[in-house]
């Protein structure tokens, strides 16, 4: 979880996943553009849980 908004980060069960590990560090780069932010919870066996909050245009 503490690496999740780094660039090229892949968790530890990623082998069999495509990918360069940049989703979610661009993400959180795009959403902070327009004034937002993202709060990520995880639990191990449960779930993960990825929040996205835009300010309200005017």
């Amino acid at each position: 979880m503490p690496y999740i908004f780094e660039r090229y980060y892949r968790g530890t069960n990623t082998d069999d996943a495509l990918g360069s590990g940049l989703g979610m560090a661009i993400s959180r780069d795009i959403i902070e553009a327009h004034g937002g932010t993202v709060d990520v919870t995880s639990e191990s066996g449960v779930g993960t849980s990825i929040r996205i909050n835009l300010p309200h245009a005017p």
